[in-house]
């Protein structure tokens, strides 16, 4: 079994290696979150016209 040495050094670096897979997660995260936003708005904007005209017909 492999040992580590444990000082502080090495946890500085494992810490720093922790944060820099953080951001990258919620960098794609935020990516695909921003893209999904995208798309819906791409399928309802066509429809949305159609949505106002019917409101103010009911009203």
């Amino acid at each position: 079994m492999k040992t580590m040495e444990l000082t502080p050094t090495t946890v500085a670096n494992y810490n720093s290696m922790a944060m820099t897979t953080r951001v990258s997660n919620f960098k794609k995260a935020a990516k695909k979150f921003f893209k999904a936003t995208y798309r819906f708005f791409m399928v309802i904007s066509p429809v949305y016209p159609q949505y106002v005209e019917s409101q103010k017909r009911m009203a």
